[in-house]
């Protein structure tokens, strides 16, 4: 994305496409890790069944979110820095 381009989109619909790619590729990077550590996908399955689902959403919710408010902020810095 140009910068002309970078410097009219909103920093709230950016830092939101940045956190969710991140989580996106976070997820698969853990579910690929859990899979070839143990063979199988059952602790998926177990959190789903006791319930600690939730604590993990809401961690990976939280640091989807910090890591798109940064990056995005960092982003539309430098595009208006590099007029």
């Amino acid at each position: 994305m140009s910068h002309r381009k970078l410097k009219d989109v909103p920093l709230w619909s950016l830092a939101l496409r940045l956190g969710v790619v991140f989580i996106l590729i976070v997820m698969f990077i853990q579910l690929i890790w859990e899979w070839i550590s143990s063979g199988n996908l059952n602790s998926v399955k177990e959190s789903l069944n006791d319930g600690t689902w939730k604590s993990y959403a809401f961690s990976r919710l939280l640091l989807g979110i910090i890591y798109g408010l940064v990056t995005a902020y960092f982003l539309k810095h430098n595009a208006t820095k590099k007029r």
